[in-house]
């Protein structure tokens, strides 16, 4: 592997924010929405589409699983494409994907239709994923990274948020054997309009660097620094490219950070495993009305919402460490509250808080320790180890939900303390990334 010689990613990292800071968390944030969006709808419609269309119990479940199915094909798919292409097209491409397969939704009428539309835009959004994180590591100042990519990340509460007002209103509007269908056609026609955004977010200088392209790099660092009022930094650095297959990328993610990856894989099965697990077993297993399925998840969207926002803060002020060791560990202790005869709907705020936050960090550490040839693809292997367990995790604790409830909620409780101990081991053995430039944690 041959290095270069370069200041642009100390120019990048120099830059003071400005409005196209903004405008580039904006247009790629919004991903966070449509993901949380499309899978808190349809747990929030699940039992009137379930009605409608003659579900059984499994099937219901495999509405989940199945577009969580589509996102693991995505992310290996997309995730490799965006560190051989460029993370702009791909993100381009995987929205319209996405848009495409929750707008066909609405049209569904069995279950194979519907199955299939959910793996479409479920691959739509894993794709998402890998070239979001990457651009989104690539592009924000070091000094900002962790806040910035753990706000991004707690957006996923926004777009629950949405999803839940959003299901109760139409629930309330429309007959639900309607209401589910015109869920899903607004979010896919919502999601079609932030491609218009998406066309003034530029390509990432470090991917280009890492392809050799230096000249397409300078000038939109070029252009960044007139944006941002001039140039801050006259220091260089070096930049590995690459020039290997697919096969030599795996390869370099399985022995040269094999315990990165370990440790990211570790965290996005924690994530969404707990997750889905749990959206699922709402609806399912806690005998609740259609009615009360969007307030309750409304009301854990608020404070995943507020909790991510602070856990964003913190893996920049505290580190990524002390944030992650602590929010696991209580998201484990907060799991076992549901054993308890608590209100319902104060025992899950308070679990959300901790839990739905946990992403702001986790995120954070698992993506930003791989050097910009191969975050992408490593991304997208560590999103399909995470959707894997997602999409197993429904089915499991609904299975076990269905002998004992209490079962259902001891194994919720053993994912998380998996996560504890994952991020405990990485406290102890890891390296701390708080205010790192990205050359610097990847050398």
């Amino acid at each position: 592997m041959r290095f270069i010689n370069t200041d642009l990613t100390c120019r990048l990292d120099s830059l003071p924010w400005c409005r196209f800071h903004t405008v580039f968390v904006l247009a790629l944030g919004i991903t966070w929405v449509l993901d949380a969006f499309e899978i808190v709808i349809v747990s929030a419609v699940l039992k009137p589409m379930s009605l409608s269309l003659g579900f059984a119990p499994w099937q219901s479940s495999l509405m989940v699983s199945g577009f969580l199915l589509g996102a693991i094909l995505g992310s290996l798919l997309f995730g490799y494409l965006a560190d051989r292409y460029g993370r702009k097209k791909i993100f381009l491409i995987t929205l319209l994907l996405y848009s495409l397969g929750t707008f066909l939704t609405g049209f569904a009428n069995s279950f194979e239709t519907a199955f299939f539309f959910r793996v479409l835009a479920g691959a739509g959004i894993g794709g998402e994923f890998s070239a979001i994180h990457s651009a989104v590591d690539e592009f924000i100042p070091s000094r900002h990274r962790g806040k910035v990519d753990g706000i991004i990340s707690s957006l996923w509460n926004l777009g629950s948020i949405m999803a839940s007002l959003s299901a109760g209103f139409l629930l309330s509007l429309f007959d639900e054997s309607f209401a589910w269908r015109f869920a899903f056609l607004l979010g896919g026609a919502l999601a079609l309009l932030i491609i218009f955004v998406r066309f003034a977010v530029p390509e990432s200088p470090r991917w280009l660097l890492s392809k050799g392209r230096i000249d397409q790099a300078e000038r939109i660092v070029q252009e960044l620094e007139k944006k941002a009022g001039g140039r801050y930094s006259q220091d260089s650095c070096s930049i590995p490219i690459f020039e290997g297959s697919i096969l030599d990328a795996t390869k370099l993610i399985l022995s040269r950070y094999r315990w990165r990856f370990l440790f990211s894989s570790s965290m996005s099965i924690t994530i969404l495993a707990t997750y889905y697990g749990m959206i699922t077993l709402i609806p399912v297993s806690f005998h609740l009305s259609s009615e009360d399925i969007p307030r309750i998840l409304l009301v854990g969207s608020v404070g995943g919402l507020i909790g991510g926002i602070l856990v964003a803060l913190a893996s920049d002020v505290l580190g990524r460490k002390i944030t992650g060791t602590f929010v696991s560990f209580m998201s484990f202790l907060l799991s076992l509250l549901f054993l308890l005869s608590f209100n319902f709907d104060l025992t899950y705020l308070i679990y959300s808080f901790f839990a739905f936050s946990f992403a702001s960090v986790a995120y954070v550490s698992a993506t930003e320790i791989y050097p910009s040839y191969l975050r992408a693809y490593a991304i997208g292997l560590i999103s399909v180890m995470g959707r894997l367990a997602g999409a197993i995790s429904p089915i499991v604790l609904v299975s076990l939900a269905s002998a004992s409830y209490t079962y259902g909620i001891i194994g919720l409780s053993i994912l998380w303390f998996f996560g504890f101990v994952s991020f405990l081991i990485w406290s102890i053995m890891g390296l701390e990334a708080k205010g790192k430039a990205i050359e610097e944690i990847t050398s």
